[in-house]
């Protein structure tokens, strides 16, 4: 949309091939009039995914570092965050179904997406800054006599909501179009059947998050993260694009995939290189600061007071 957008706003003659690749793509369902269980299930499982995995890695986290009982901070995070998209939803359905078009929809996704974005580099430089075993022993030392501070907690609540938040939001967009085409049952089954699913995802991954070793745990969680927060940041700029706040430079040098948020625009390339560099330098920089400190002497010279 964003590339056809552009070129149609250049006068172009590559938006009419641009816009034919678009219908062909969306022929197969322009016969599509209802929805079944299949749809209604996987909606939510593709779009919760994500948000799962970040609600996931905090749980965790907590498991290991002995502050297990502060769950609900998380808990609580995800409720809200629940509670947001449905309010949302209903509020656009009821009250404003009139006023708020797709470019308005693609704001909001695409504001909550860049913040939630924000927060994931904070935590994946966390993690990735616990991946070594000396770093995590002096963690452990820290905090053996004390909780996290509320501040932590607050904003470890802030960011499950916000992951909640940004895909709820979404699918509950998604279920209110669909809401004309499918039965009640069918609608019902489809959610419980997705969140079985996800239920039985976030427990396997948790379990396997505890049997793993501390510091291989937070290497392979910083990573997961910080691929979150590489779509995000794609996928954030992508939706402002769409709702045309931000413009769209497209070129045929850059890749697209919908795996990892890339799409052919300057705008939404030049952030995350930006990203994956501030990231290469972080790695590099961890393992020098790592060998330093191992080589500084951990007794006190005799005379010298501490």
């Amino acid at each position: 949309m964003a590339l056809a957008y552009n070129l149609l706003s250049q006068k172009s003659a590559d938006s009419k091939a641009v816009i034919e690749r678009m219908t062909n793509r969306l022929e197969p369902y322009q016969q599509a009039t209802s929805y079944g269980i299949f749809d209604a299930s996987i909606i939510l499982l593709r779009e919760g995914l994500e948000a799962l995995l970040v609600v996931v890695a905090l749980l965790t986290f907590l498991k290991k570092s002995g502050n297990e009982e502060k769950q609900p901070w998380i808990w609580g995070g995800v409720g809200v965050g629940l509670g947001f998209s449905i309010v949302l939803g209903v509020v656009i359905q009821l009250l404003f179904s009139s006023l708020i078009n797709p470019s308005n929809r693609e704001i909001v996704e695409g504001t909550v997406g860049l913040f939630a974005a924000v927060m994931l580099i904070y935590v994946s430089y966390w993690m990735h800054s616990k991946s070594s075993a000396s770093s995590w022993n002096r963690y452990v030392k820290q905090r053996s006599t004390a909780a996290l501070a509320k501040g932590s907690l607050f904003g470890l609540a802030l960011l499950s909501f916000l992951a909640i938040f940004r895909e709820g939001a979404e699918t509950v967009l998604f279920f209110l179009g669909m809401g004309s085409g499918i039965s009640l049952g069918d609608l019902l089954i489809g959610l419980a059947i997705g969140t079985v699913a996800l239920c039985i995802i976030g427990f396997l991954l948790v379990v396997i998050g505890l049997k793993i070793p501390m510091a291989p745990f937070f290497l392979v969680a910083s990573i997961l993260v910080f691929y979150l927060c590489f779509k995000f940041v794609g996928m954030g700029v992508h939706a402002l694009q769409v709702g045309k706040v931000v413009s769209a430079t497209t070129t045929d040098l850059l890749p697209e995939n919908g795996f990892f948020g890339l799409f052919p625009t300057w705008e939404t390339t030049i952030p995350q290189l930006v990203l994956l560099l501030a990231a290469v330098f972080v790695v590099v920089y961890g393992r020098v600061r790592e060998k330093i400190i191992q080589k500084v002497p951990t007794s006190t010279p005799a005379g010298v007071s501490k």
